[in-house]
């Protein structure tokens, strides 16, 4: 293969090239991915054929193929095949070939792609920063912690069957209750065990588990892609991922008529999880038909101690986002009313 054509082919950007009545000549892989065609099915297709041209577009294809110069539009929105609709920022560039008539270069920059990365980030850099002072934090409660159940224990000796002993008993178990809850909020220590697992067995053992006689009737639907490879991943730790999403989606049904939770699998290819380029991910969705998360709590959803139950420690979401991201992945959440969607993407390799 020609090194340029294979420097094109490995870039993130979706790159077109029409001849001079519009055809399609080539596209690369990324372009593949966000258009939702084939090479095979595009290639001497005209282009308003694979995706809908609006004539600001077309207008500057015209004008780029008159005047030589190379023109950008910005936040175009394009309607494919497969998918709804796309925005993007295009780069139009004329280039001289052997070929008397002018050929046409077309850039294409997924904007809503490059938005999802930033969301990323912000979400990457505030996970960090809640877990260096949530550490730091139980590293200072756990110290004194472990000197007043010491001290309990000696005095529940010392008292030996007196009745103040239930006063050393409770003393004992409340110390024991928060070291469990502050070692939570140090995250997960254990190293990975990483094996080759089919996601959805671990889904349908998760749905076994918590929705077989669950009190609100809350009914299992799949949606799932059987042509999905086994992921590596942490069972263990996965499994806990999942019930977090699935017991805080049960909460959420309590209220709600018909309640139901869709597990929704897909594949995706050529895909930018936290800053990387990963050539084939695993998208695993969760969605409830209840009430929807309130706007305040969603901006704050994945901290710790931040929780929408009376009772709760806050802390589910959060391990669940410290699992997924040590194993590469990342969850993010949308919410409106009637439907609340976790979406955990994991690389398949």
């Amino acid at each position: 293969m020609d090194p340029r054509l294979q420097l094109i082919n490995n870039l993130t950007v979706a790159v077109v090239s029409l001849d001079h009545r519009h055809r399609v000549e080539w596209l690369n892989p990324a372009a593949e991915t966000l258009l939702g065609s084939s090479k095979r099915f595009c290639e001497g297709q005209p282009i308003s054929t694979i995706i809908s041209l609006p004539d600001e577009l077309l207008d500057q294809l015209d004008e780029a193929q008159a005047t030589g110069q190379s023109l950008i539009c910005r936040r175009l929105q394009l309607h494919t095949r497969l998918r709804s609709t796309i925005l993007v920022d295009c780069i139009v560039t004329p280039i001289q070939t052997t070929r008397p008539e002018q050929q046409l270069i077309l850039e294409l920059l997924d904007v809503d792609r490059q938005q999802r990365i930033a969301a990323e980030r912000e979400i990457l850099e505030q996970q960090q920063r809640s877990q260096k002072i949530l550490r730091g934090f139980a590293h200072e409660v756990l110290n004194p912690l472990g000197g007043i159940r010491g001290a309990a224990q000696l005095l529940d000796q010392e008292l030996g069957k007196s009745k103040l002993t239930e006063y050393t008993q409770l003393l004992i178990k409340e110390a024991d209750r928060l070291q469990n809850l502050m070692r939570r909020m140090l995250g997960p220590s254990s190293q990975l065990k990483l094996e080759q697992h089919n996601i959805h067995e671990i889904l349908n053992y998760v749905t076994r588990l918590l929705l077989t006689d669950n009190p609100n009737h809350v009914q299992p639907v799949y949606d799932f892609d059987p042509s999905i490879p086994d992921i590596c991943c942490d069972r263990e730790k996965l499994i806990q991922v999942f019930i977090n999403l699935v017991s805080n989606a049960i909460y959420a049904l309590k209220d709600t008529d018909h309640p139901a939770i869709t597990f929704k699998t897909r594949v995706e290819r050529n895909f930018t999880i936290r800053g990387k380029l990963v050539r084939l991910v695993c998208k695993i969705n969760v969605i409830d038909n209840g009430p929807g998360i309130s706007a305040e709590v969603q901006n704050t959803l994945f901290d710790p101690l931040v929780s929408g139950r009376p009772g709760g420690t806050g802390l589910g979401l959060s391990i669940a986002q410290s699992l997924v991201i040590q194993q590469g992945g990342l969850i993010e959440c949308t919410s409106k009313t009637g439907s609340t969607e976790f979406e955990v993407t994991l690389p398949v390799v």
